[in-house]
C-alpha cells in the first residue's frame, strides 16, 4: 500500500476559515495471490410493496424479469431469493436460493410469483432485512438489493431504526453488501443511504426505471465475479474518520471505526482517506504537506458529512473545493429531495472527475460582497417617503407568485357574479409612492405593499359612493402586494424609481445600487436587485429560545378576543357594521370585496398553461412539545371542543357555543367531561390553561401575565372584577378587548420583525442554520421518536428538522400554484 498526505481548510460561505484538516490517502493493492477462490453468489432482492409503490411496482417487476433473463446467460451459478414487505408482520419470501437457470425455465412458477406481487399496507423494512439475514450462508458472497419509496415507520420509526441498526451491525461481520434504491423524492433517502453506507453498499435516488435497471445490472456484474474480496481497515487512534473510495466499483463508505468492504472485483481500484482535525497553528506548521482544496479528499469529506446529517459542514466542505458551480447549485439544500440531488452531484464529481472541467473552479470561495437585499430594504424603508416607483414598469415585468383572484363569487354554473360596487383610482399616473416592506413569517419572502387612493363607485352607473353609515369615504385605499423575493429567489430584477431627496440618493449611491453622477430629482434611476446577495453571511441572528411558548400563549389569547369582537366594534353600532358590510367595507374601513380564483377548474388551468406549480419551502419555529403555531385551534372551535356554554338563569346549554355569547349577561362556562376516546394534545393543554383562567374556571393569573407583558393590564382588572361578580359594562369590555388585541398583535409583529423573520429569511435564502446554531438535520420520524408529543401534518412528515435548545426549526416543502404571466408575442 502507498500513502500520501494532504491538508485542506474548511471555509464558510462568507469565505472565512472555519476548521483545518490533515488527510492521509492510502492506495490499496489487491494482489492476485490474495484473491479468494470463486464463491457461490447469492442475490437477495427485497421489494417494497407498500401502498405508495402503486405506480412503481409494475415497471419494477418487468425490469427485474428482464435482468434475470440476462443473469441466466452471464452467471449460471447465481442463486436468487425474492422477498417483499409492507406492514409489520406482512413480510413474504416468495422463493429462496433458487438457481437462476431453474428460475428462468419456460412457464416458471417463480416468474409467475414475481408477476403476482401487489401493493398492500405500510412500510416495515426491518422484517425483510431480518429474513434476508437468516437466509445468508457462509462461504458465499451475498448482495442484498433493498427497494423502498417511503419511510421505515411501522410500527414506529424509533423501533425500525433500532432494529435495522442491529441487523446492519450483524451483516458487517459476513460477506454481504447492501445496495438501496430510493424510488421517489418522498423516500427517506438519508436513512437508506445510512443502511448502504454501513454495509458496504451504495444508495441510489432513482429518477426513472432505467436508473433502477442500471443499479441492478451493476450488482449482477459484481456477483458474476463472486471472489469474496474483502477490505478491512481499522481506524488509527489519531484519526477521527475514514472513507473507503472506489471509483471503479462506485463505492463510498465512511465510518468513525473499523470498516469492512465487500462487493469488489479483482480489477477494482480502492483508496482509503483518513481525516484528522488540527489547529490552525499545526496546519501552518505542516509546510511540507501540500494544500489540496479542489481535491477528491474534500469532495469525499462533503459526502460523508452529508450522509451524517451535518448539512452546514457538508456545504462548507463543498464551498472549500472552490467549485462555484456546485456550491451555487446546492448551497440552499435543505429537504430530503435536495439532499438526494446534492449527494448525486457529489458522486458524479467523484466517479467522473472529467465533469469538473465543465465547472467554474476558482482559487477561493466565490463570495458576493455587494450589499444584501435585506440591508437594501432597510435603506429603502428609511427613505421611502422620498422615493416613487414606476408602477407601469413593475407591472409589465412582474411574475405573480400566487393565484390571481378576481372580485366576485361563483354561481351554480361557476359563472362569475361581480359585486355591485367597484373601485376607481384617484391617482392614475405611472408613479406611486414606494411602499412598505414585509418579511414573511415562515418563508424567505419579501413583499412590498403599495397603497393607492381610490373611491367606491357603482358598477352599473359609475356613481361615486362618498358616504356610508355616516362615514365620509375620503381616505379609501387599495393595497397591492408585490413579491420582491420569493422563497429565497429574486422575483423583481430591478425597480425604476425617482428620488426627491439628495440624502436618499446619496444613501443608495453609497451602496452601489444606482448609477453615480450628480443628484437629479427629474431623472429615473434603476435599482438593480438581480445580482445582490439576499443576506449577509456575516450577520448575527438573535436567539429564539423561549419565544415559541410566548407566541403560542399570545396567539391563544388574541384568538379569544378576535372571537368576541367578530361582530362588535369599539366605534360602530351593529346597524352601522351591517351597512359597511353591504358596501364591502370592514369595521376598520378597509375594502373587503369577495374574491374567487380566476380559473374555474385547476386541472384545466394547469393543462392550458395559465396556472403552474412551484415548490415553496416553509420554515417554522416551534417547541419540543408543539411543532408550530398551526397546531393551535381557533378560539371558538376549542371552546366547542372542551367547554359547555349555558344560560345561568334557565340552564339552557347552547349547542353551537361561541365567545360572542360571553358578552351577554347570565352566560356561564364549564369544562366538558371528556370521553376516553378524546385525544388531548400538548397544544390543547397550553390553550386550556389560558381558557380556564380567562373564563374564571380556574385562577392561574396566566391571562394577566400575558396582558401585562404587552401593556394591556387594564383588561386583566376588568376580567378579575367580572369573575368576582362585579357588573362590568359590555361596551367597556369591548373597548378594552379591542385595545388589548391591538397590543398583542403589535407585540407579536415586533417579535417576528426583530427576531424570527430575519432568521427564517436567512435559513430559507441560504439553506443554512447560522453557525452559532449547531444542530444536525433530522427527519420527522427521528424527531418524533425523540419527542413523541409532536404531531406532523402530511407536508411536515417529509420535512427536515433542527433542534436548537428547546426550539425546533422545521423546514418542509409545499406545492404552491401561481398564475403565469402571458408571454408577449
Amino acid at each position: 500500500m502507498t500513502s500520501q498526505k494532504t491538508k485542506f481548510a474548511v471555509y464558510n460561505l462568507a469565505g472565512k476559515e472555519k476548521a483545518f484538516y490533515l488527510t492521509e490517502q492510502v492506495k490499496l493493492e489487491i494482489k492476485p495471490d490474495a484473491i479468494p477462490k470463486k464463491m457461490v453468489a447469492h442475490s437477495i432482492i427485497i421489494i417494497d410493496r407498500s401502498g405508495s409503490m402503486y405506480y412503481d411496482l409494475e415497471p419494477l417487476k418487468e425490469t427485474l424479469i428482464k435482468l434475470l433473463t440476462l443473469d441466466e446467460y452471464s452467471n449460471s451459478d447465481l442463486v436468487i431469493t425474492l422477498i417483499s414487505y409492507s406492514s409489520k408482520g406482512d413480510v413474504t419470501c416468495h422463493f429462496q436460493r433458487v438457481p437462476i437457470q431453474e428460475l428462468m425455465k419456460p412457464d416458471s412458477s417463480y416468474i409467475a410469483e414475481i408477476k403476482a406481487i401487489h401493493v398492500t399496507g405500510a412500510t416495515c423494512i426491518s422484517q425483510s432485512l431480518k429474513l434476508a439475514q437468516e437466509l445468508i450462508q457462509n462461504e458465499e458472497l451475498t448482495a442484498i438489493t433493498l427497494h423502498s419509496d417511503g419511510y421505515a415507520n411501522d410500527s414506529s420509526f424509533n423501533s425500525e431504526s433500532k432494529a435495522i441498526e442491529v441487523i446492519c451491525h450483524e451483516l458487517q461481520k459476513i460477506s454481504v453488501f447492501v445496495n438501496t434504491i430510493a424510488y421517489s423524492p418522498y423516500s427517506d433517502f438519508k436513512f437508506l443511504a445510512k443502511i448502504a453506507n454501513s454495509v458496504s453498499g451504495t444508495c441510489l435516488q432513482a429518477g426513472n426505471i432505467k436508473e433502477v435497471y442500471d443499479a441492478l445490472y451493476n450488482t449482477g456484474n459484481v456477483l458474476k465475479e463472486a471472489t469474496g474480496i474483502v477490505i478491512e481497515e481499522p481506524l488509527a487512534s489519531d484519526y477521527s474518520y475514514q472513507i473507503f473510495f472506489s471509483p471503479t466499483a462506485q463505492k463510498i463508505n465512511g465510518t468513525n471505526q473499523t470498516f469492512k468492504v465487500f462487493g469488489l472485483k479483482p480489477e477494482d481500484e480502492g483508496f482509503i482517506y483518513k481525516y484528522k482535525q488540527i489547529t490552525k497553528a499545526a496546519y501552518e506548521q505542516l509546510k511540507d504537506v501540500p494544500i489540496a482544496q479542489n481535491d477528491t479528499s474534500v469532495y469525499l469529506f462533503a459526502k460523508a458529512n452529508l450522509a451524517d446529517g451535518n448539512l452546514n459542514t457538508a456545504k462548507y466542505a463543498l464551498a472549500s473545493t472552490f467549485n462555484a458551480t456546485l456550491t451555487s447549485r446546492h448551497a440552499k439544500a435543505l429537504t430530503n429531495e435536495d439532499i438526494a440531488n446534492f449527494t448525486q452531484d457529489l458522486e458524479i464529481a467523484l466517479f467522473y472527475p472529467h465533469i469538473l472541467a465543465e465547472h467554474e473552479i476558482l482559487d477561493h470561495v466565490k463570495v458576493n460582497n455587494k450589499i444584501s437585499v435585506l440591508e437594501l430594504i432597510d435603506i429603502l424603508s428609511q427613505h421611502r417617503q422620498h422615493i416613487i416607483i414606476n408602477l407601469k414598469h413593475l407591472q409589465a415585468n412582474y411574475q405573480r407568485k400566487g393565484i390571481k383572484r378576481v372580485n366576485g363569487t361563483r354561481g351554480e354554473n361557476k359563472e362569475l357574479i361581480t359585486p355591485w360596487l367597484e373601485i376607481e383610482y384617484l391617482e392614475p399616473g405611472d408613479y406611486v409612492q414606494m411602499g412598505s416592506f414585509d418579511i414573511n413569517r415562515n418563508t424567505a419572502t419579501i413583499n412590498m405593499l403599495l397603497r393607492r387612493k381610490v373611491q367606491l363607485i357603482t358598477a352599473a352607473e359609475k356613481t361615486p359612493i362618498t358616504e356610508v353609515a355616516g362615514v365620509l369615504l375620503n381616505d379609501l385605499m387599495t393595497f397591492n402586494n408585490y413579491t420582491i423575493v420569493s422563497d429565497g429567489e429574486i422575483n423583481v430584477k430591478n425597480l425604476k424609481v425617482k428620488i426627491s431627496s439628495k440624502k436618499a440618493f446619496e444613501a443608495l449611491e453609497e451602496v452601489g445600487v444606482i448609477d453615480g453622477g450628480e443628484f437629479d430629482y427629474q431623472k429615473e434611476y434603476t435599482l438593480e436587485l438581480a445580482d445582490l446577495p439576499l443576506v449577509s453571511f456575516a450577520g448575527n441572528y438573535s436567539s429564539v429560545e423561549g419565544l415559541f411558548t410566548q407566541l403560542a400563549e399570545i396567539k391563544t389569547l388574541s384568538s379569544i378576543f378576535a372571537a368576541h369582537l367578530r361582530e362588535e366594534s369599539d366605534v360602530f353600532i351593529p346597524a352601522q357594521i351591517e351597512e359597511l358590510k353591504k358596501h364591502y367595507l370592514s369595521k376598520s374601513l378597509y375594502l373587503n370585496f369577495p374574491t374567487t380564483n380566476e380559473y374555474t377548474d385547476l386541472k384545466v388551468a394547469l393543462s392550458n398553461g395559465t396556472v403552474d406549480s412551484r415548490v415553496s419551502y416553509k420554515i417554522d419555529i416551534g417547541g419540543t412539545e408543539i411543532l408550530n403555531l398551526s397546531k393551535l385551534s381557533s378560539a371558538n372551535s376549542f371552546l366547542d371542543k372542551r367547554y359547555e356554554v349555558f344560560d345561568g338563569e334557565t340552564g339552557e346549554i347552547f349547542k353551537k357555543p361561541t365567545f360572542a355569547l360571553g358578552l351577554n349577561e347570565n352566560i356561564t362556562f364549564r369544562a366538558k367531561t371528556l370521553s376516553s376516546r378524546t385525544k388531548v394534545t400538548k397544544a390543547d393543554d397550553l390553550m386550556k390553561g389560558i381558557f380556564d383562567d380567562f373564563l374564571g374556571i380556574e385562577t392561574t393569573r396566566k391571562v394577566a401575565e400575558i396582558l401585562n407583558l404587552v401593556g394591556a393590564g387594564s383588561l386583566a382588572l376588568l376580567l378579575q372584577a367580572k369573575h368576582a361578580g362585579t357588573p362590568v359594562d359590555k361596551q367597556e369590555i369591548i373597548n378594552a378587548m379591542t385595545t388589548a388585541k391591538e397590543k398583542l398583535d403589535s407585540y407579536t409583529e415586533q417579535v417576528y420583525r426583530e427576531k424570527i423573520s430575519p432568521l427564517v429569511f436567512y435559513i430559507g435564502a441560504t439553506g443554512l442554520l447560522p453557525d452559532e446554531m449547531n444542530a444536525q438535520a433530522m427527519t420527522a420520524d427521528e424527531l418524533g421518536s425523540k419527542y413523541p408529543h409532536l404531531q406532523f401534518a402530511k407536508s411536515e412528515q417529509e420535512g427536515t428538522f433542527f433542534v436548537v435548545g428547546d426550539t425546533v426549526i422545521s423546514v418542509y416543502a409545499e406545492t404552491e400554484y401561481y398564475s403565469k404571466t402571458p408571454v408577449a408575442v
